[in-house]
């Protein structure tokens, strides 16, 4: 026995570090100093740069060590990771003359640089405060949701690898939807629905930008798990939404969009889908157009959006899931967007301002907007249409005041469409849209 912890202390002592030398005490002017492993010594200095080619990386040395705690991995991601996000907070006023304020988003963005070729971003949505959520007096699951978390692998600017759990490049509303760079406080009703923003899968693919002197190319494109068979009239294809854990058939699905800008001022996009939703080879193809064009003050943005699904119904999961509803799936949808903003200052107004503050803007919306998520069906049930009024206040870029003045008509059982605002239908008798107003506050952080 006594040799043996003999031999187990030799061990040890052999496997030991060195003591190093003690290394020079900063100057008094030097601050505090804050020594943790894995990262460089503060009297040796920063480390040298190192080439995108070097594939040696010791910062990672302390997060490796198997021997390293989870606060050693923890203080070693300091000088590499940043951590960012948004915020959404509402107030929503109806013809039911019931108002309410809204907790809507709190997003949290996660961003690390690896390597000079390799990173890794991550979005967390909060929506309505998270869990428990409260509906109707009952206490229910909220929703925390991984909407974005993605690794990054740069061959060359024109081709990266993409692996995760990616938002799909499927129109530019859902690649961009975030709350403070919008100017509205709704969402597009087709890009809730028809194409359902947030839109995220898992899977893999390329993207990339390609230079064309002042102009610029670029692209994404993936194979994902896909869409399953909850396809619904009203819904569209959000409910069909595909899992992070398993694929309802064999089949994956491929999303991309391609990009064209002339210029800052200018970039229109192509974008599609397809994929099955069942084990019975049924496909959704989609396709989608977007436009933003910016003209001095005043800047054009929309889209359009199409989907043709084959005949089929909802069913396909497992025998004891409710998902099973054998509703016949909607065959074709379609929806739009159009939308113009205008960015201006009041001169007088703005003198009054303090300094800091003088880059403000306001910005006048006006939207039209409609979806249809059953083309085929001669019923308009569903069917919807919004005129959308806007005003909002930015006292710097990452923060806005929003107020949106809304009229909205929905199709009936009687009709073949929903009532379009050039229309006398859309302003007067049963039909007439209805009134809404609405208010947010944004943030960027």
């Amino acid at each position: 026995m006594r040799g043996i912890v003999v031999a187990t202390l030799s061990i040890l002592a052999l496997g030991r570090p060195a003591v190093a030398q003690e290394a020079p005490a900063p100057s008094e002017d030097a601050g505090p100093v804050l020594d943790l492993e894995g990262l460089p010594d503060p009297a040796v200095g920063p480390a040298a740069p190192r080439s995108v080619g070097d594939v040696v990386d010791d910062r990672f040395d302390g997060r490796t060590d198997s021997r390293a705690t989870l606060s050693d991995r923890a203080a070693a991601i300091i000088d590499k990771t940043t951590l960012g996000g948004y915020g959404e907070h509402e107030f929503h006023h109806g013809e039911d003359d019931i108002t309410t304020f809204v907790n809507h988003r709190f997003v949290l963005f996660v961003y690390s640089q690896l390597h000079p070729r390799i990173s890794t971003a991550t979005e967390i949505e909060f929506e309505f405060a998270g869990s428990p959520l409260k509906r109707d007096g009952a206490l229910e699951a909220g929703e925390v949701l991984l909407e974005f978390s993605v690794v990054d692998f740069e061959i060359a600017e024109w081709l990266v690898l993409r692996a995760g759990v990616i938002l799909m490049p499927v129109g530019a509303y859902n690649l961009r939807h975030d709350a403070p760079t919008r100017d509205l406080v709704d969402r597009p009703l087709a890009y809730t629905t028809v194409l359902p923003t947030t839109w995220f899968e898992s899977g893999a693919g390329l993207l990339g930008k390609i230079p064309l002197g002042d102009q610029r190319l670029s692209y994404e494109i993936y194979v994902v798990n896909g869409l399953d068979a909850r396809l619904y009239d009203g819904s569209g294809l959000r409910g069909a939404r595909g899992s992070h854990l398993q694929d309802n058939n064999p089949d994956k699905a491929i999303a991309g969009r391609l990009a064209y800008s002339p210029s800052l001022a200018f970039e229109v996009g192509a974008s599609g889908y397809s994929g099955e939703y069942d084990l019975q080879d049924n496909r959704v193809n989609l396709g989608n157009l977007d436009l933003r064009w910016k003209l001095g003050p005043v800047e054009l943005i929309g889209e359009v959006v199409r989907v043709w699904i084959d005949e089929g119904f909802v069913e396909g999961f497992s025998a004891s899931s409710a998902a099973n509803t054998r509703d016949a799936v909607p065959t074709d949808m379609w929806g739009f967007y159009g939308e113009a903003d205008l960015h201006f200052t009041i001169a007088p107004l703005w003198a009054l301002l303090p300094k800091d503050l003088q880059q403000a803007t306001f910005t006048a919306v006006l939207r039209y907007e409609g979806k249809d998520t059953d083309l085929d069906r001669d019923s308009a049930q569903g069917d919807r249409r919004r005129l959308t009024m806007g005003l909002n206040f930015r006292p710097i870029e990452a923060f806005v005041l929003k107020t949106d003045y809304r009229l909205e008509t929905e199709g009936t059982d009687d009709e073949e469409a929903a009532p379009e605002a050039w229309s006398g239908d859309f302003w007067t008798g049963a039909r007439r849209a209805r009134f809404s107003f609405a208010a947010s506050v944004a943030y960027l952080f």
